[in-house]
């Protein structure tokens, strides 16, 4: 069978030649393990790869990106999340060296955890509270490296505003008064610069995120202890501004010894209305130096600030 030499098509000049920033395979699908301190589980995980692609060049070769994945992912078992970590950073070595034309290279995991919850002052059955953890490696040519780590989950707010109107106007005292209740969604993470992200524990993040809402949501509940969980979330009413300034500060007390200066922390909050036909949603982002300068922080969050009349709200 005689030879032929197969045309490389994406070398050719493009028709207009402009940058792209990502040219990304999206959706690849893999099987992990890991072997945690309690447990050993399985994940299945979503792998996003990318690469940008200079302006004389018309496209980038995917199966490079696909190749880089199944060789980096081909191990069925990784020791705790810290290798999923070292696994994106294999993907985005990988990249560059087989894309000699990029500069830069970004791999994201995403993919569902049962994040183990059990608290006796609501239950004494441990649940399991679907987490999706979102890890995110960009790396460049010249040796800098961004790490995100992140958690997407959901818990349940109270509405402070109408527990405190409904308890004036019925001469009701608080928490005993009643309120509109709902689901939210938090999206919270770090993003370390430098690559260096020892300490951080997905965890710890979870954590972070639980104790940001008026309380969690669970899949068993007996009616005491649905009880117990709708008291713990009336006492503990939140806005969904609350949610996300409880998240950031949450996330700086638990891994401030572990970020430094330059890190960010992050979240992202939707509230999805009981009462409206609209979602609510809060941003909010600060690097790590600026949450060290505020003063406020050391001296606590939980002052009660419905004892303030403020003259410019």
């Amino acid at each position: 069978m005689r030879s032929t030499i197969l045309p490389h098509v994406q070398c050719d000049q493009p028709d207009i030649p402009i940058k792209i920033d990502k040219v990304c395979i999206k959706g690849i699908y893999r099987r992990i393990c890991l072997n945690t301190d309690d447990s050993s589980i399985c994940l299945n995980a979503r792998i996003n790869a990318c690469i940008d692609l200079p302006k004389n060049q018309k496209g980038i070769h995917v199966s490079r990106n696909v190749e880089t994945i199944l060789e980096t992912l081909s191990e069925t078992r990784f020791t705790g999340f810290k290798k999923l970590e070292e696994a994106l950073r294999n993907i985005t070595h990988m990249l560059l060296n087989k894309h000699n034309y990029a500069y830069r290279a970004e791999a994201s995991i995403s993919t569902l955890y049962l994040y183990k919850y059990g608290d006796e002052r609501i239950s004494n059955y441990v649940d399991e509270i679907p987490v999706t953890l979102v890890l995110r490696d960009v790396l460049l040519r010249d040796g800098y490296e961004e790490i995100t780590i992140g958690v997407k989950m959901m818990g349940m707010t109270v509405c402070p505003c109408a527990q405190q109107v409904y308890a004036a106007m019925e001469n009701l005292s608080l928490p005993n008064a009643p309120s509109h209740s709902q689901r939210a969604m938090i999206y919270l993470g770090v993003k370390v610069h430098g690559g260096d992200s020892d300490g951080i524990d997905l965890n710890n993040i979870i954590r972070a995120a639980l104790d940001s809402f008026s309380a969690p949501v669970l899949n068993f509940l007996k009616r005491d202890s649905e009880y117990r969980l709708v008291k713990k979330a009336f006492e503990n009413p939140r806005f969904v501004e609350d949610v996300t300034r409880h998240a950031i500060y949450n996330v700086y007390k638990i891994l401030r010894d572990n970020l430094k200066d330059d890190d960010e922390v992050f979240v992202k909050v939707i509230s999805y209305e009981s009462i409206h036909p609209f979602n609510l949603y809060s941003y909010s982002a600060y690097k790590v130096k600026e949450l060290r300068e505020l003063d406020h922080l050391s001296n606590g969050i939980n002052n009660n600030s419905s004892d303030i009349i403020n003259k410019n709200c």
